[in-house]
């Protein structure tokens, strides 16, 4: 049961907070006075677009709460386990938008994204807007309400019929991939045994750019290398007076005879002659890297060449050798396939032949199904429709199936639904889009709400404006049968109807109120008093006189 419904900065709505009742609740009020916005505002917990621009001007953030009590008793189980919900099954449920249009959903404190809150509430409230008339009339949702009607077994027969047209789809890939023509597939074949001779001679290994890139960096430097080696040994090579062995040699005996007298003079003579053994293993470290990196003009180009060849495969096979080595393996495999492609081609074209038969069987179990469920809404909807004054009315539910080929698999159903009705006797069935009536229209469109409503279990049911098109006897029956849906569950309703809001449990009135700097939007919970004036404002069509009293006091007491 929803116990609370919080809304702040919502549009016009500074700041209102109510606590609907059980039954029928019924929400009136003068035409712009906000009764879209509060649907709105509800609408905003279903899932439905939020903009910044439905923040109350000179605010920060748009909120909207709601609190349900029992809210275990409609969630499956799944749900209720990951939510978590204490012994009193209570739910809150928030959703806010800020200036900078970002959005945040929470249930019971924590933070889920949008999808997640619309799931949950799904199960809860079901809102009929202004716009429901008009999808209802379109066929291609008639299929999709039948569906929901009938529920687990629908579901499973179209799970059933899914996985059989996914198996025809795997093998008409097959096929495709085969080609279907032989003269193609024979040039398929002699283009991959080309491609796979060219990269098999490639003979690519993984990293080998990498590997060959700096390869043919060293390459590239080693004339400039040797240049800057032989300098180097020049200057510490022994055979050369002006060399850096030489000069130490000649350090070293002019510290000759002060190393007989000083001690200092002696360390300083044996470091000197060290340092000319280090030279001298320097200077042949030195020889053995001219001997080893001597330019090499032919490896250079090999490599070059090597790098060239690469490039020009990158630019046919893909943009890494990983990627030209996953082509060859490609290749191979298909190639492979291509080749015994004559003979696997018949078999494929059998079997899927058979899977399609089996595809169509399949079609045909889920289509009996949808006649059983349609055969019981049909009922229903007449039913309903008879308590609603359409005493002669016929319904049906117009189903046709299609065979399926290997042209159809994208389908994403086999079937079709149209909803037919007759709303007088003697008329014939004619599609649900040509009913001329308003009021037909919106009796339609009660009783279909009504029993995918019993069929989902949902415990609040949102009428916006369901008397559209409506008017005097046709009122009152809409009315009646508002009331007598609202036993069940809550009904929240948005009317203009005297003889709906007669009805009421709890009667609420939006009012729009200005200051002359400030315009708002409030909800008040009407007693007794209050709801005969705006029954007698409703009848009068804004004029409260005594006449218009008096008939509302009647209307309250039937």
């Amino acid at each position: 049961m929803l116990t609370r419904i919080a809304i702040r900065d919502f549009a016009l709505i500074e700041m209102t907070e109510f606590e609907p009742e059980s039954g029928l609740v019924i929400i009136s009020g003068e035409t712009g006075a906000g009764k879209s916005i509060l649907i709105d505002a509800i609408g905003a917990l279903l899932g439905n677009r939020l903009s910044r621009e439905m923040i109350r001007h000179d605010q920060e953030k748009a909120s909207v709460e709601a609190q349900f009590l029992e809210a275990d008793k409609y969630l499956p189980d799944e749900l209720v386990n990951e939510l978590d919900l204490d012994e009193n099954g209570e739910l809150i449920l928030s959703r806010e938008i800020n200036s900078q249009g970002r959005g945040l959903c929470r249930i019971n404190g924590r933070m889920v994204n949008q999808s997640y809150l619309k799931q949950v509430v799904g199960y809860l409230i079901d809102i009929h807007g202004q716009n429901d008339q008009q999808t209802i009339f379109r066929q291609e949702t008639h299929l999709k309400l039948l569906d929901r009607y009938g529920g687990t077994s629908i579901d499973l027969g179209k799970s059933e019929w899914n996985k059989q047209r996914q198996v025809c789809l795997d093998i008409k890939a097959q096929l495709d991939m085969l080609g279907r023509d032989p003269e193609e597939r024979a040039r398929q074949i002699d283009l991959l045994a080309y491609q796979i001779d060219e990269l098999e001679r490639a003979a690519l290994k993984p990293n080998e750019e990498e590997k060959l890139i700096k390869r043919q960096k060293l390459l590239s430097s080693l004339e400039r290398i040797q240049e800057n080696l032989s300098g180097a040994l020049d200057l510490i090579s022994a055979d050369e007076d002006d060399a850096i062995p030489a000069l130490l040699a000649q350090s070293c005996a002019y510290l000759e005879f002060p190393a007989r007298h000083l001690e200092p003079a002696r360390n300083i003579s044996r470091d000197l002659a060290a340092m000319i053994d280090q030279i001298a293993v320097y200077a042949s470290d030195l020889r053995d890297l001219q001997e080893r990196y001597r330019s090499q003009p032919a490896e250079l180009e090999k490599v070059q060449h090597r790098l060239d060849l690469i490039s020009k495969l990158k630019r046919k096979y893909g943009k890494t050798v990983d990627d030209i080595i996953h082509y060859l393996e490609m290749a191979r495999a298909k190639y492979q396939v291509l080749q015994d492609g004559e003979k696997k081609f018949g078999s494929l074209r059998e079997l899927l032949e058979k899977e399609l038969s089996n595809l169509n069987l399949a079609a045909e179990a889920l289509m009996t199904k949808r006649a059983d469920i349609s055969s019981k809404l049909e009922l229903e909807i007449a039913r309903q429709l008879q308590d609603l004054g359409m005493k002669e009315v016929k319904f049906k539910v117009d189903l046709t199936v299609t065979k399926a080929t290997e042209e159809n698999l994208n389908r994403t159903d086999c079937c079709q639904a149209a909803f037919m009705i007759s709303p007088n006797a003697g008329e014939p069935l004619k599609p649900l889009v040509k009913i001329a009536s308003g009021g037909e229209a919106s009796r339609v469109l009660l009783a279909i709400k009504t029993i995918l409503a019993d069929a989902d279990s949902l415990p609040v049911l949102i009428f916006d404006e369901i008397d559209t098109g409506v008017s005097g006897h046709t009122a009152s029956m809409v009315a009646r049968k508002l009331k007598q849906i609202s036993s069940g569950r809550q009904i929240m309703c948005i009317t203009h109807m005297a003889q709906i809001a007669a009805q009421a449990d709890q009667h609420l009135l939006i009012e729009k109120t200005s200051d002359g700097i400030h315009t708002s939007t409030d909800l008040i919970v009407l007693d007794r008093e209050a709801r005969l004036k705006e029954l007698a404002r409703l009848l009068s069509g804004g004029i409260a006189d005594h006449q218009a009293r008096e008939l509302a006091e009647k209307l309250m007491i039937q």
